[in-house]
């Protein structure tokens, strides 16, 4: 009785580990996938930033050509 109480012990155990390292397999492919977003997202941020200077670089000639125009 006590060898089965114990070998049931250990299945138990045993189907925990199991569970167990899926779920760390499921959270690692789900970090993996995150980080992959995290650096789509930042390049994504550095390209819209330097389009942005970009364009402000452009806003301000075309008011000082405007200005230039107006004589002041």
């Amino acid at each position: 009785k006590i060898i089965n109480t114990m070998s049931d012990k250990v299945n138990e155990l045993i189907e925990k580990y199991n569970e167990v390292c899926e779920a760390n397999e499921n959270l690692r492919n789900e970090l993996v996938s995150v980080k992959a977003q995290n650096e789509a997202k930042s390049n994504q941020i550095m390209r819209l930033e330097e389009e942005l200077k970009s364009r402000n670089i452009e806003s301000e000639d075309i008011f000082k050509k405007i200005e230039a125009v107006l004589g002041k």
